[in-house]
This record gives C-alpha cells, sequence and structure tokens, in this order.
C-alpha cells in the first residue's frame, strides 16, 4: 500500500494525469452478469461488493491493481490481462507466501498451486476481522476444505481433512461461536504454510508443542517440566508430542468416548511407546507396561468399560510426568499414599507398597503367588464339580425317560 501512495504522490507533484480509465469505463462491461470469457469464466463485477470491499472502501480503482490497463484508450481491452500482483502493495505477504508449500507447485501437482484470490477472494476481499471474510476465524475452515476436499489429494486423503469437523475446536468455533478456538491458520499458519515434514513447519514434531502453546501455555509449562519434556528441549523427537496422545484434526475432549485419551484408552495409548521393545532397548526404560497393567485389578476393570478405576494417567500424571526418583513425581515413594489415596481414602503405606506392574508374581510376591493359584485351582474345581453334577443330573433325567418311555 506504501508503493501506492508514494505512485500518487510523484504523479501529482509531475502533473501526470494518473489515470485514463475510469470504474465507469470498466463497469460498462463487467456490470454484465452473463459476461464470461471463451472458458466459461464469468468476468462479471458486483460494484456494489467491491465499494463494501476493504479496497473499494480505501478508495483504490480497477486500473490499481490491473496496471496493464493504465493509458489503455481503445475497448473492449485484450481478453488475456498480466495476472494481478498482489505484492506491490502486500510486500511482507508476498515474501512469507513464497516460502510456503502452496506456491511451490510441482508438475504434477497444479491443484497444490494457490494464489491470493483463492483464499481472500477478488473483487470482494473483506478485512480479516469482518465477519464475511472468508478468512475471518469462522468461515476460515470452509475456506481450506476448499482445495483439500476437492482438488488436493493427500497422503491420508480427505477424510484425515473432515476429520478437524469432529473435533472440539471445530466445536468452539461453529456450535458456541468462540473465534479463539483453532482454526486451520493458528496450527499451519496464513501465508507461510510449510508441509507437515518440513523441519521449519508449524506442526513438525520440533515445533508443535510451541505452536499448541500458543492457546495451551499452562499445559506447556507443565510437559517441558516433565521427563518427556526435558528430553524434547534436548531435541530427542522419539519423545510423544502433543499429537502422539490427542492426535490431530480429531482432537476430542478426553471425556468424549471417541477421544483417544478417554479413560478406558489411556492405558492402549500410553503402551504405544511402553510396550516398544526397541524404544525400551534403546533409552533403557522398563518395557511391557501397558501388558502388565492389563493383568492387575484396574486393567482388567479398565478394558470392560469401568471408567473410575486408575489408569495411567491416574498415578503418573499426564502433561508433568516425572520420574519416580523425583521427589515431586506422583509416584515418589514419599507422594504414593497420597497418590493412591485419590481413589482409596485413608491408603497408608503399607496399602501402597503393592506393585501394579508385575512382570512375575512368584518372584516379586510369592506369598500373593500362592494366593492367586489357591483361588485358581479352586475356582476350577467348583466349577468342574458344578459342571459333574449338571452333567450327572443329565445322564439320570435320560435313562429315566428311557424307562418311562
Amino acid at each position: 500500500m506504501r508503493k501506492f501512495f508514494i505512485l500518487v504522490l510523484f504523479c501529482m507533484v509531475v502533473s501526470i494525469p494518473i489515470f485514463s480509465v475510469t470504474d465507469e469505463d470498466c463497469m460498462v462491461c463487467h456490470e454484465d452478469p452473463d459476461l464470461k470469457t471463451e472458458d466459461e469464466i464469468s468476468l462479471f463485477v458486483d460494484i456494489e461488493k467491491f465499494n463494501s470491499s476493504v479496497h473499494g472502501g480505501l478508495g483504490l480503482s480497477c486500473t490499481d491493481c490491473h496496471m496493464d490497463l493504465q493509458g489503455v484508450e481503445d475497448f473492449p481491452h485484450a481478453e488475456k490481462l498480466v495476472e494481478v500482483n498482489c505484492g506491490e502493495c502486500h510486500d511482507k505477504a508476498e515474501t512469507e507466501f513464497k516460502q510456503s508449500i502452496h506456491s511451490q507447485a510441482k508438475p504434477d501437482k497444479e491443484c497444490c498451486l494457490v494464489s491470493c484470490k483463492d483464499c481472500h477472494g477478488k473483487h470482494d476481499i473483506r478485512e480479516i476481522e469482518d465477519y464475511e471474510s472468508r478468512v475471518f476465524p469462522l468461515n476460515l475452515p470452509k475456506t481450506c476444505e476448499k482445495c483439500h476436499l476437492e482438488r488436493v489429494k493427500t497422503e491420508r486423503g480427505g477424510e484425515f481433512i473432515i476429520q478437524y469437523e469432529k473435533s472440539i475446536h471445530y466445536e468452539g468455533l461453529k456450535k458456541l461461536g468462540l473465534s479463539t478456538s483453532s482454526n486451520c491458520s493458528n496450527c499451519h499458519g496464513a501465508h507461510d504454510i510449510r508441509g507437515v515434514h518440513d523441519p521449519d513447519s508449524r506442526v513438525s514434531r520440533k515445533n508443535i508443542i510451541r505452536t499448541c502453546a500458543n492457546c495451551h501455555v499452562g499445559i506447556e509449562k507443565d510437559y517441558l517440566e516433565g521427563v518427556h519434556g526435558k528430553d524434547y528441549e534436548e531435541g530427542n523427537l522419539d519423545v510423544p508430542v502433543c499429537t502422539d496422545c490427542h492426535s490431530e484434526h480429531d482432537i476430542t475432549s478426553p471425556q468424549d468416548l471417541s477421544s483417544s485419551v478417554y479413560a478406558t484408552k489411556v492405558a492402549e495409548n500410553c503402551a504405544q511407546c511402553h510396550d516398544d521393545e526397541a524404544l525400551s532397548s534403546q533409552y533403557g526404560f522398563l518395557t511391557s507396561r501397558g501388558t502388565t497393567y492389563s493383568k492387575s485389578f484396574h486393567g482388567t476393570a479398565s478394558m470392560f468399560g469401568e471408567t473410575r478405576v486408575a489408569n495411567c494417567a491416574s498415578c503418573h500424571g499426564f502433561h508433568g510426568i516425572r520420574p519416580s526418583t523425583d521427589p515431586k513425581s506422583s509416584i515418589h515413594p514419599d507422594n504414593i499414599p497420597e497418590t493412591c489415596g485419590a481413589c482409596h481414602p485413608g491408603a497408608g503405606k503399607h496399602f501402597a507398597e503393592g506393585k501394579i506392574h508385575v512382570v512375575s508374581e512368584k518372584e516379586s510376591n510369592i506369598w500373593a503367588y500362592f494366593v492367586k493359584l489357591f483361588y485358581i485351582i479352586v475356582i476350577i474345581g467348583i466349577v468342574a464339580v458344578f459342571l459333574i453334577f449338571i452333567a450327572a443330573d443329565l445322564f439320570h433325567r435320560l435313562i429315566y425317560r428311557g424307562k418311562i418311555a
């Protein structure tokens, strides 16, 4: 915009006529709703929409953008005009856009080539704060979906894109009207969007924590103080980040049954790493955490849908997970009675001595092992006696019926 006003001032000083073509000259033809190119592309311009647009409000005319028409006297003009260069005024946005994935289309992926008008419109461009703007927070998802559902073929397909409409972020945006709820640009950026595999992308593993922290700053603090966050700060990209636990587009509330961090799904989620033999071998942590949890009372109850029973997060925490050697850890020996007491009021030191992740009961607690073995034998014996009794009764009834017959 600065360049435009400098041009106007220069022309006024040297007494050069600024415009030889007026908007009225253009509208002689372009006010016709049926005006189209040979390719059936509409050339109609709604002058009322233009006047209410951000450019119309600034008093710009047709030739400010279509500069190759300046000085033209013979009409109709050539059908093919030079592409409008928005960067003449919006140089910062242009510089950012040139680094984005949208401006770097490949010959076999022309659908990825995006221009300013695809997102902002043409003659009806409005300020981002305007409710009618295509890039107003409440409208932006639909603007992005026009390409990402119809034109763009991603690795995970259109279903991956549409998942956003099932998320808690979209619910806040559309159902509650919260313009501060995360939309596409909050996570991916606006003019400088980069591919997810680009290290400089806002949604790369390297940067995703900072991106989510734009809204969830308190959670970021807890995470970075925890064992995962400290490794993340050191550049370890194997540690779990936000999207590993909460997923990406379809993030839902932990109270939602479909959430990946719903109470009965937490153990399965954590086990993705903590049951991984390769990661366990590389980083030296104990494996089979999910397997051993599932064999415990808590794990068994959880598998049957009990949401109130303890899961990984109940004992270890979630964002600010700390090692058991940390005095602030919820599983530090001094803190375990309090941790267990959250579900078992009055739990003392001895109550909390029992292990959850028992690989071998025989080695960990020989007496508990024999008690369990005794109960298994008794239960099997009782069930066997009942089955024998039922079989004998059926046999007796069949013989009795045969004698009567």
